[in-house]
């Protein structure tokens, strides 16, 4: 009883909101769940005409447990288990992490998709994320085992193709240049497109391509606002820049550290220090280590997704292998490190707040000699965020100070999109609405309001929202309906401006292959073809209504044939006639008009034309007698062996025997007319018993013009008739008959 309140309870809300605001299935909404006004734990609802979509579910490296999840309970307006699909942008933790608990500890129920590379990183990276939880202090939120279980409900999509899913929603991935199987989606719904770029990098680098720029434009673009209004450096002046402190560092008798993520800039710093090395022999004797596990493997990867990487690579992988490093030590373990002397470590996480790279800092960062050099963007609340703002000591792990005396540089190799590619990128898909996410509140505003600016001057129409978590964009789009016509509407090619009248059709049912698993279409039908097309049967109600009358049938055909034949025929519906004669069977059956009007339909399936002749006959045969089953009769048991025994009883002669037979078959003569092949008039004489009364009764197939004609019908009976006495009595008595 209490589910049965709130379900109405809520259905109350959504017609009170419909109320208020009619236009509310034309809104797309659009709410951050997670990196609204921050840096972290991306996730993002899409809903409009009914579908939900989700961008991306990671974790915020800022926080720990629970904590660092997007908030997947925390809107009334989003429920999570009503989310159609599920799309990972990419394999970092601040976008993928939060798989794993979103299948295993949530009502999702939904399909979840990401490239062939994102998944083959994603089992590796996540399983030891899951591995280093458990002896953490926090609450681990979800195990090993749940990511191996996640794997079966992951699938895969390639670059540019389009997949339709969930009956109706499109999903194209697009490459994004920001690490190896990074996509940007373009996701269309009811003709609304939407553009989640994700992290994006339009630059080339060593090993990877820039984003695509799509062909199509979308109704609204969701991007990221990492770097707000900041410009990056040439990547070539930067890459000078940080070999070069790199060296001086190690010709001053230090050493070099680089927190980095183990998979996208990692690789493309290790590229770039091999070549260094190789271009001068005086650094080789300077050990190069790298100290990610999952870094190493993670090489095999990008190994097999060769053609995914830039012409560069591809053209080295002619000859070797370019990420068979002969200046890199990969470490397996921390005693295979040799902690003496000048060198260069690489290790993870890039935010400093735990691992192998928070033990190395806290071991280097008194020796004025050693350098760490930040390489991708420092997310609000990590160490390497603070570090930045040149404090005097750091609080290590176990509560303690240490002084901060070594040097701190920032130079970013970090493929997100900055200023320029940002405002280029949507000069050229021009699109009306622009959603920032992913930046700090800031940064966020800073951009917003450049964008503008940028656009008035080119008098491009633009509107910037800069929501936060939890906070819905909404926007009002006219939803495009695209429907396939087949049967008998499609006989011949519609032309511009034409209606088409038909039953619309959609769902599985529309397919007529119902869970194969294929994207269900919308169909319009001749309700004629509904079995043809679909696993639908038409319907028939067919209505009645008794009328009490003491007028001949004459009489009533007669203003029929007046009101909707008209004089001389000028009318629009002809009133055609059906006579039909009952027949006793032995056990006096009585006339049922529905046999009738089944004979009828039967003959109109058939091909036989609309209404019988004036004055033909049918004869029906009542096989199963019931005093509940006569139309507009009661039953006549008995009264032929009445008039049989008082045959013999009185002696009449042949004659007067013949005479009383005809009497009695012509007062059970039934006369039926039929206006405009929609209503049929019943003509019902008094029954002999005294059962019931003469009467009409009108009969039609429910639908809108049947009904106006059946009104109209009844109308002119009801005038024709006039004041009969005791009405109401002989129209109950002919109801209950009919019934």
């Amino acid at each position: 009883m209490l589910a049965t309140s709130q379900a109405l309870e809520k259905k109350r809300k959504v017609e009170a909101a419909h109320a208020a605001n009619p236009n509310a299935s034309n809104l797309v909404e659009f709410t951050p769940l997670g990196a609204g006004q921050e840096v972290g734990r991306s996730c993002m609802i899409l809903k409009y005409q009914g579908k939900t979509v989700m961008f991306d579910c990671g974790i915020h490296p800022g926080f720990s447990g629970v904590n660092s999840l997007p908030y997947l309970d925390g809107n009334e307006d989003v429920d999570i288990s009503k989310v159609d699909v599920a799309l990972i942008t990419h394999f970092h933790l601040d976008h993928c992490a939060a798989v794993p608990y979103l299948l295993s500890k949530t009502p999702f129920k939904g399909r979840m998709f990401m490239t062939h590379p994102t998944k083959a990183v994603f089992h590796q990276l996540i399983r030891d994320f899951a591995r280093g939880a458990k002896g953490s202090s926090d609450e681990a939120l979800y195990t090993e085992e749940d990511v191996d279980a996640s794997m079966d409900r992951i699938e895969v999509v390639d670059f540019l193709q389009t997949l339709e899913v969930a009956g109706g929603i499109k999903i194209t991935p697009y490459r994004a240049g920001h690490v190896l199987g990074a996509a940007m989606f373009m996701v269309e719904i009811a003709g609304m497109r939407c553009l989640y770029t994700g992290d994006y990098s339009r630059v080339p680098d060593r090993h990877l391509p820039g984003a695509d720029t799509p062909d199509v434009q979308p109704d609204m673009v969701v991007c990221e606002a990492t770097y707000g209004v900041s410009r990056h450096l040439p990547r070539e002046q930067r890459e000078a820049h940080f070999l070069q402190r790199v060296t001086d560092t190690l010709r001053g008798g230090g050493r070099v550290l680089l927190p980095v993520v183990a998979l996208g800039r990692a690789q493309e710093l290790l590229l770039m220090l091999e070549e260094h090395w190789e271009a001068h022999p005086e650094l080789q004797a300077v050990p190069i280590y790298q100290a990610s596990g999952m870094m190493r493997k993670s090489l095999k990867v990008y190994e097999t997704y060769q053609e995914m990487l830039n012409e560069d690579i591809k053209t080295l992988f002619m000859h070797e292998n370019p990420f068979a490093f002969h200046h890199v030590t990969h470490l397996k373990h921390a005693g295979q490190f040799d902690d003496v002397g000048p060198c260069v470590l690489m290790a993870t996480p890039s935010g400093l707040q735990s691992g192998v790279s928070r033990d190395i800092f806290e071991a280097w960062c008194e020796d004025r000699r050693n350098t760490v050099i930040l390489c991708d963007f420092a997310v609000q609340g990590t160490l390497a965020r603070e570090i930045l703002g040149g404090p005097k000591d750091i609080l290590t792990k176990t509560g303690g100070r240490k002084k901060l005396n070594c040097s701190v540089a920032h130079i970013s190799f970090s493929a997100h999109s900055d200023y320029d590619q940002t405002s280029t990128f949507l000069d050229e898909v021009k699109p009306p609405h622009v959603v920032l996410v992913h930046g700090e509140k800031t940064e966020m505003m800073r951009l917003k309001g450049a964008l503008e600016k940028a656009a008035a001057e080119k008098e491009i129409p633009r509107s910037v929202y800069t929501p936060a978590i939890l906070q819905t964009v909404k926007v009002t789009r006219e939803p495009l309906r695209v429907v396939r016509v087949a049967g008998q509407l499609a006989e011949k090619p519609p032309h511009v401006g034409q209606h088409l009248k038909g039953i619309m059709v959609s769902g599985p049912a529309g397919t007529g292959a119902a869970g194969s698993g294929a994207a269900p279409q919308q169909l319009l039908l001749h309700p004629n073809d509904l079995h043809a097309y679909t696993r639908l049967h038409r319907g028939r109600v067919t209505q009645r209504q008794a009328l009490a009358t003491d007028r001949p049938f004459s009489a009533l055909r007669l203003a029929l044939e007046v009101m909707f034949e008209g004089v001389e025929g000028s009318g629009m519906l002809p009133v055609s006639g059906v006579k039909h004669q009952r027949r006793e069977d032995p056990q006096g059956a009585s006339f049922q008009g529905q046999q009738l009007h089944e004979q009828q339909q039967q003959q109109q399936d058939a091909g036989v034309g609309g209404g019988e002749s004036e004055g033909q006959q049918v004869k029906v045969k009542q096989e199963q007698p019931d005093e509940q089953q006569g139309l507009l009769a009661a039953r006549h048991e008995g009264q032929q062996g009445e008039g049989q025994a008082g045959h013999h009883e009185s002696g009449h002669n042949k004659g007067a025997d013949d005479k009383q037979q005809q009497q009695q078959q012509q007062q059970r003569e039934v006369t039926a007319v039929r206006v405009g092949d929609l209503v049929t008039v019943t003509y019902v004489p008094e029954c002999p018993r005294g059962t019931f009364g003469t009467h009409v009764v009108v009969e039609w197939e429910g639908g809108r013009v049947a009904d106006m004609v059946a009104d109209a019908v009844v109308a002119v009976l009801l005038r024709e008739t006039g004041d009969v006495h005791g009405r109401v009595a002989a129209a109950d008595a002919a109801f209950l008959g009919a019934r």
